[in-house]
């Protein structure tokens, strides 16, 4: 309440952020300082106010500063642990203060040792690491929700031995590209400064990463931090390395499990006999699409995507239990799979596909090159690939084998798919296609399958070896007997062409 107070404080980290629509116009400006006790305090001035402080606030400098607002800390990923941030207004006055006696506490070092327990780790609380780089991996870019980015990762080791992965977005990219470039032999020493935690839902490894605008790094410095790094380290090093492959990004665990062969790949038959349940790599290639869902709604709430239904005028969020003028939309794809000795139908949504094809839900809809069946031409391009896909198996699966298996995972990387399923690569295409046909007719067996809800719980490969086996199966001789030419390897089909149909005159009536 009171905005006439004065405080006296460091510059620990001064930055800008852009408009996202316009990156030549600056939104507001940052700066993180301490106090005398090290306590950290972030500020925050407004876009009205930035360019009578654009050139004001230089790292490591004191200022006093007046007159300002006290706000709740509005930032996701925060540089302070403390509740409140201050907000510049017009009223705000800043004072440069020349050879002053003031505590010097820029860094929050955190170990190793610390991050990777995970005890008390927060996951939006930034902080900041020293390590010297033993890997730099290959620069990537990457099609997040419609928008290019690029990303490295690198590997950091303390001291002790203990190693962490680090990934940089965007701008920070060129700041370590650099050193992967080079062929200098020197120890490579690297400060990451307000870097945020990342921990991997199916491991459990802890990784850091670059946070926007914020993040800062500092490479063989003659600073504090870095003399005490270099005094702790032994004469035995691990040498540093250029990597040439994919980025943990996105994969995190199971990418990393691939690269070490590690995974284990089933096949579509070993899922459908084991009955197990849980999360399974299997490799397959995409023959045909069976059913895209075009479009829908879902829940804009970060990390919800429920499908969001009609209740009254609004759109209504069962999981949330929000209304929505309207939600993000999305689309999802269900794809027949096939390997050397089954087939199966896969869920795709819309963020797989988008790695795949690179194109959003709001572009697909307005796209106007429509292929076969009047599916967009680029969901076309999902056909033939062979790919690494991490499948949900649950009991509903097996209840109805037309239920498809949710995708989670995939990978695209041509190399490891060949690593754990040779026999998939090396098989001619028209090997698998015409197992496919043998085994499912588009036009014959699903609409048998479609009309017939006795069986609906069966595999459709036993609907047919029972409706061509059991002899009563079907009360129509004439239609059982063109079922068996039809999966029938000695029937030609010039026999249907070369036969002849008597119309008859309207005389003859």
């Amino acid at each position: 309440m009171n905005t006439r107070q004065a405080l006296r404080l460091r510059v620990v980290r001064a930055y800008q952020i852009h408009e996202r629509n316009d990156p030549s116009k600056i939104r507001s400006k940052e700066i993180v300082f301490h106090d005398e006790e090290g306590s950290f305090l972030h500020a925050h001035v407004p876009k009205e106010y930035v360019e009578k402080y654009l050139d004001c606030f230089s790292e490591g400098s004191v200022y006093a500063i007046k007159n300002f607002c006290v706000i709740t800390n509005f930032y996701s990923y925060k540089t302070s642990p403390q509740k409140y941030m201050i907000k510049f207004n017009y009223q705000t006055m800043v004072k440069d203060l020349k050879h002053v006696k003031f505590p010097m506490k820029m860094y929050r070092l955190k170990t190793f040792k610390e991050i990777k327990s995970i005890e008390g780790l927060d996951e939006k609380h930034l902080f900041d690491v020293i390590g010297r780089v033993i890997e730099i991996h290959c620069p990537e870019e990457k099609l997040i929700n419609g928008k290019n980015s690029r990303l490295i990762d690198f590997t950091l080791e303390d001291p002790d031995g203990i190693q962490l992965m680090c990934t940089l977005w965007d701008e920070h990219v060129s700041k370590i590209e650099a050193f992967y470039n080079s062929t200098s032999q020197e120890p490579l020493l690297v400060l990451v400064q307000f870097c945020r935690a990342r921990v991997c839902l199916k491991s459990g490894d802890v990784k850091i990463c670059s946070s926007y605008d914020v993040t800062q790094l500092l490479f063989n410095q003659e600073s504090l931090p870095f003399e005490e790094f270099r005094k702790r380290t032994s004469h035995e090093q691990t040498p540093m390395r250029n990597i040439i492959s994919q980025s943990s990004f996105k994969e995190c665990s199971s990418y990393s499990v691939a690269l070490s062969g590690d995974m284990e790949v089933r096949t579509i038959s070993e899922i459908y006999r084991d009955k197990e349940f849980g999360d399974f790599w299997v490799a397959a290639r995409i023959v045909f699409i069976d059913d895209p869902e075009w479009y829908y709604a879902s829940c804009r709430t970060k990390g919800c995507n429920k499908k969001l239904k009609l209740k009254g005028k609004w759109l209504w969020c069962s999981t949330c239990d929000r209304n929505w003028g309207d939600g993000t939309l999305r689309y999802r794809v269900k794809v027949r799979v096939v390997d050397l000795d089954g087939n199966a139908p896969f869920l795709l949504w819309d963020r797989e596909c988008l790695d795949l094809i690179g194109i959003r839900a709001d572009d697909l809809k307005d796209t106007d090159t429509k292929g076969r069946k009047g599916l967009p031409k680029e969901l076309e391009t999902l056909i033939d690939l062979n790919l690494l896909f991490r499948i949900a198996v649950r009991k509903e699966q097996f209840q109805n084998y037309l239920n498809a298996f949710p995708v989670m995972r995939i990978i695209t990387d041509e190399k490891i798919v060949e690593k754990h399923a040779p026999e998939l690569i090396q098989v001619r295409d028209r090997d698998l296609s015409s197992k496919l046909e043998l085994e499912l007719t588009d036009e014959d067996l699903w609409d048998i399958e479609d009309i017939d809800p006795a069986n609906e719980a069966e595999s459709p490969l036993q609907v047919v070896a029972q409706r061509l086996n059991e002899d009563n199966s079907i009360e129509n001789g004439t239609v059982k007997r063109s079922l068996i030419d039809e999966f029938s390897s000695t029937q030609s089909s010039k026999k249907s062409k070369d036969s002849v149909v008597k119309i008859e005159k309207e005389t003859d009536l």
